[in-house]
């Protein structure tokens, strides 16, 4: 597994997980003031893992099984929830949970961190982008979601899955690469960043207050740029296709952020030598961080090479797969 951390942007002073862990301790001062339903919605807000596998288990009725490359994506998005990286890429195969992660499961948590949100999510396929958009949307219906969360109720159940919004102003744009996505910007504008804290989003007032005894007022986030799989696999070859849709992020889609702080993350499994990670690779080498995580894993100190994830593809597998196409297996794990 090879993670390229370039130079982060400036931290707020504490992370969400160093806030739950002050509110824990205060909360073992107060226990009167705090209930079971408080805490749990603290952890979920202070804790994409916890969330995904809480709502994981409320929407299908079975448990996410958390394995190692997923606590590595979670750790690079709560980067850049707190303010430490707005610039990411990671690259990984398809089907080992990027989409779940990184589309349907951080785009609601943060809808509960801050109803206010605005993301544009992309893809190479209208139907695959409406598609993760619905599924966000249904996350954000569900029981324990509504009961946690009531700030971030959505303005209709029956807006089309392309486009929709929160009660509060948060806003969902799904559209493919190709697609008209002039007229709609990620994040919130400086000013409006500059004058948000905490105490007008999802918690009630003992949490607000707790949180503003802690300091925790410097950094909300406020939405992003969110781009699955830009190009189709069997068009990776054209070099036609390639340079548009390179192009495309460089002249319009780079420029649907409302905010120099607004991040851009791409998840995509390689496919090219100059797909789009591999050409911001070239051009801006020191501008992104860039998690990659190979399915063959090799230990550093014993040199034995092991599966990423073996209730996945096993080692034997993936050798295999490698045998029967080696180019296409090189290229989805540079």
């Amino acid at each position: 597994m090879v993670i390229d951390k370039h130079t982060p942007k400036t931290a707020p002073k504490r992370t969400l997980q160093e806030m739950q862990q002050v509110v824990e301790d205060a909360s073992q001062l107060r226990p009167q003031m705090v209930n079971p339903q408080e805490m749990l919605r603290l952890e979920m807000l202070t804790s994409l893992e916890k969330y995904t596998k809480a709502m994981f288990k409320a929407q299908y009725k079975r448990s996410f099984i958390v394995a190692e490359h997923h606590k590595r994506i979670f750790k690079a998005l709560q980067d850049v929830v707190d303010g430490k990286c707005n610039r990411l890429i990671i690259n990984i195969a398809p089907r080992y949970g990027k989409t779940e992660l990184v589309i349907k499961s951080f785009i609601s948590w943060c809808f509960a961190l801050n109803p206010t949100c605005r993301f544009l999510h992309l893809s190479y396929s209208d139907i695959l982008v409406n598609d993760n958009s619905d599924t966000v949307r249904s996350i954000m219906q569900e029981p324990l979601y509504t009961t946690l969360f009531p700030k971030s109720a959505l303005e209709s159940v029956k807006a089309s899955a392309k486009r929709w919004k929160t009660k509060a102003g948060g806003e969902m744009y799904a559209v493919s690469t190709q697609g008209q996505v002039t007229g709609f910007g990620a994040g919130n504008v400086d000013e409006e960043i500059d004058s948000s804290d905490y105490e007008d989003l999802a918690f009630d007032d003992h949490t607000t207050e707790m949180l503003r005894l802690i300091g925790a007022k410097e950094h909300v986030f406020q939405g992003a740029i969110m781009i699955d799989d830009p190009i189709k696999p069997e068009d990776a070859d054209s070099e036609l296709v390639r340079e548009r849709i390179n192009l495309r992020f460089e002249n319009t889609i780079r420029n649907r952020t409302n905010s120099r702080n607004t991040p851009i993350i791409i998840i995509m499994q390689r496919l090219h030598e100059h797909d789009l990670c591999g050409y911001l690779k070239e051009i801006e080498p020191d501008e992104w961080t860039v998690l990659s995580i190979p399915v063959i894993q090799t230990d550093e100190i014993t040199g034995e090479r092991y599966a990423l994830w073996p209730m996945k593809h096993t080692l034997e597998e993936l050798d295999h797969r490698r045998e029967i196409n080696p180019l296409v297996f090189y290229t989805q794990n540079r």
